[in-house]
């Protein structure tokens, strides 16, 4: 099965990543092994490799990967993009970090990923070097790496948190026609032509729990914003806890926060790569190209997992329970299903599904074959 696996995938990234025959096998034994026991843990898994050689000799086989083999975002991204089918259409993008401690050691990723079907699969990352926020010259560092990969890169919509606020973004995002929603602190100022100049939790200390609101016209943000300045619109609505959501977008404010409800795909997504898939946080990779690479790892299984979620979504919908959200996501619903296949189908039907997973095609008929 893991033999069988390895060369299916190895096949679908010699297009998009140029590795030796024995490279692109180990790759293909980490991510079967990864999705199959939900762990990132090299030592650990290297004694579940179906080899002749010692559990002692894979694991420095393991090392020697990470070691020697550096994968970013911009290779996978191909990948993933074929595999979702994404070539040519309109993307919603969120962009987030990612951090935890490892010793005295902080490990902050920056990661845009791309929603599909409802979840957020990672597309492109950067390793920060310090904890806390990004800057403006790294996010636009991250997105123009993103551009180089996909020239005829169409952007639908970028979405981020209150983080993700400054004149010099968004006068960027502006300038290269990227439309973006993004949410502001309730201590924001706002300046409107008309107007005071009023922080966004004095302009809708009336509203009540539920409510929303449109300002009407273009705002500037900031207390002493100027003409340089971007000009956004801007929606508020009390949420149930009463906290305010307020978004800046570039363009119709309407369908804003309908919009922006799509975010929290990259939270579920970071969720999915620690505790509620692959226990990211428990890698003691520290070096920042190791890193990269172990995301790369992690970025294709994540879009493997939630393709084959929403292909068995078709054939069996997933129920909804009281409280109306659904039983399982996509990415478990797939991920449980991929652990089922590994551990019961035949070597001529895990063929044809990987064949047709690893294509831009759902694997709906070998699915069915296999009695799903």
């Amino acid at each position: 099965m893991q033999k069988q696996f390895s060369a299916a995938l190895s096949n679908a990234l010699t297009d998009h990543i140029d590795l030796s025959d024995s490279r692109l096998e180990t790759l293909g034994w980490l991510a079967f092994l990864i999705m199959r026991h939900g762990s990132i843990c090299l030592w650990r898994l290297a004694a579940h490799v179906t080899t002749p050689a010692t559990t002692e000799s894979t694991r420095r086989r393991f090392y020697r990967f990470f070691q020697y083999v550096k994968l970013d975002g911009s290779m996978v991204a191909r990948v993933v993009v074929d595999l979702l089918g994404l070539a040519g259409k309109p993307w919603v993008l969120a962009m987030d970090r990612t951090n935890w401690d490892f010793g005295k050691t902080t490990i902050n990723i920056l990661m845009i990923s791309v929603i599909w079907n409802g979840m957020g699969i990672p597309l492109i990352w950067t390793l920060l070097p310090s904890a806390g926020n990004s800057n403006t010259s790294t996010r636009i560092c991250l997105l123009n790496r993103l551009k180089k990969t996909f020239p005829a890169l169409n952007i639908a919509s970028l979405m981020g948190d209150r983080e993700f606020i400054g004149d010099a973004w968004m006068n960027y995002l502006q300038r290269h026609r990227i439309p973006f929603i993004l949410r502001l602190r309730e201590n924001q100022h706002v300046i409107r032509d008309g107007y005071e100049t009023w922080a966004i939790a004095a302009i809708a200390k009336h509203l009540e729990r539920g409510q929303k609101m449109t300002i009407k016209g273009w705002c500037r943000l900031g207390a002493s914003a100027g003409d340089r300045s971007p000009t956004v619109r801007l929606v508020i609505m009390r949420l149930k806890t009463g906290e305010l959501l307020a978004l800046a977008c570039s363009g119709n404010p309407r369908r804003a926060l309908d919009d922006y409800s799509r975010r929290w795909t990259i939270e579920t997504m970071f969720g999915n790569l620690k505790t509620k898939g692959f226990n990211m946080e428990d890698t003691r990779i520290t070096d920042r190209d190791k890193l990269s690479t172990l995301c790369a790892v992690l970025a294709l299984s994540v879009a493997m997992a939630v393709k084959t979620g929403s292909a068995m979504a078709k054939l069996k919908p997933i129920p909804i329970k009281k409280h109306g959200r659904k039983a399982w996501s996509l990415f478990a619903f797939g991920l449980h299903t991929l652990r089922k296949i590994f551990a019961t189908a035949s070597l001529d039907q895990v063929f044809l599904f990987l064949k047709q997973l690893l294509s831009p095609n759902l694997p709906l008929k070998p699915l069915q074959n296999m009695g799903f």
